[in-house]
């Protein structure tokens, strides 16, 4: 009965798997403010577009003398529409303005993370990928934002391997002077998650380790990802060794995946300190500690199978968080993708977002994002969406 629980819940994962979706906020990643560029330079052009494309043609083509300027560039990036002519002229327009003489730039507008938005917006992961490994664009996309678009661009479209492909060029790249980017491991342990094979498991077993041998931490969210994995992947043991390694064990994913790998492993009795410590709890309503009801019913399912003398209360905390609303229909694999709608760090004033290098219209480093302000997230911690 206990081995069956787990087999349901992989089943319930495989499904899941077959959504698209996108692992952080359409504002974390800048793309609001890139739309919104958009609509501002079709405005500017309003009757010049068609003129403005064909005069780039000619400046691409291979006879032509003319310089492709960072104005000419930006230009193209927001007025591209999804049609083979337009994407191939913002290719050849990234080549020639890529190939002339760094001299002859007196701008520094950072133009690799405001390229991913606009494929991203014109939904071709394919193309963002190969400009991405594209050894001719060597440093041009040397941003963690543009890895960071790419990457969830790829996780939406559902091409997992690609994203742990571009997750070990960002180590070998050594992006922005890191090899463990921790919005990057997030994103990589959430497409192993997705992908739920073999292959994907020891792939993020092989990074969790790595990860461990040089003392990086990961985000909360990660160490979700990599424990949902392994029990997906019948590894119960290791998901309580990940799960172990976060220091609060009481946030709502952390101890249903931990519940879940002690019924997996026949330890029915270890699961009551965890619903006894969430009563003890308490709280104001908006805090209320909840379970998903799939997880209740595994344990239902093991107090009805199981031979063992149980604590007599077990049934009766169950009962209890019933009538007191701990319940609730939200499945676990829905808790564990839900969107990531900030990136600022509360201890950290001066962190910057996934969406700073599109917040001015200058050009400048530290292009920041056009967004109004009451329109920005208040979340002042990566991962707080999936607290209950």
């Amino acid at each position: 009965m206990l081995r069956n629980s787990l087999i349901s819940l992989v089943r319930l994962s495989n499904c899941a798997v077959n959504s698209s979706r996108s692992l952080y906020s359409a504002s974390v990643l800048g793309l609001d403010g890139y739309r919104s560029y958009r609509e501002k330079t079709r405005t500017q052009h309003l009757h010049n577009v068609d003129n403005f494309k064909r005069k780039m043609k000619e400046f691409v083509a291979a006879s032509a003398t003319n310089m492709v300027f960072t104005e000419d560039l930006k230009n193209i990036i927001h007025l591209a529409e999804d049609t083979p002519e337009d994407k191939q002229l913002l290719v050849d327009m990234l080549e020639k303005y890529n190939s002339q003489a760094q001299e002859l730039r007196f701008g520094n507008y950072v133009f690799g993370p405001v390229v991913m938005r606009a494929l991203y917006v014109l939904n071709d992961p394919a193309l963002a990928l190969k400009l991405f490994k594209d050894e001719k664009y060597a440093g041009f996309f040397d941003q963690l934002t543009s890895y960071q678009i790419l990457g969830d661009l790829l996780f939406e479209r559902g091409h997992y391997a690609d994203v742990r492909q571009v997750f070990d060029l960002v180590k070998s790249r050594q992006v922005q002077g890191g090899r463990y980017p921790k919005h990057s491991i997030t994103l990589t342990f959430a497409a192993c998650h997705k992908e739920n094979t073999p292959e994907a498991f020891q792939y993020a077993m092989d990074l969790w380790k790595e990860l461990n041998a040089v003392g990086h931490v990961p985000m909360r969210k990660a160490t979700a990802y990599a424990a949902a994995l392994a029990l997906n992947q019948n590894q119960p043991g290791i998901a309580l060794e990940i799960v172990g390694t976060v220091t609060k064990g009481n946030y709502v994913t952390i101890r249903q995946l931990k519940i879940l790998a002690l019924l997996a492993m026949d330890r029915l009795e270890d699961i009551v300190p965890i619903f006894r410590l969430v009563l003890e709890i308490g709280g104001p309503l908006e805090r209320k500690q909840t379970f998903c009801r799939e997880v209740i019913a595994k344990v239902e399912a093991a107090i009805g199978a199981t031979k063992t003398e149980l604590p007599q209360d077990l049934t009766r905390m169950l009962e209890y968080l019933e009538k007191n609303g701990h319940i609730t229909d939200t499945t676990l694999d829905e808790l564990l993708c839900q969107e990531i709608a900030s990136t600022a760090q509360k201890k950290d004033p001066n962190a910057s977002n996934l969406a700073d290098s599109y917040r001015s219209r200058g050009g400048s480093q530290n292009l920041r994002n056009y967004v109004p302000k009451n329109q920005r997230s208040r979340f002042t911690r990566p991962g707080l969406a999936e607290m209950s």
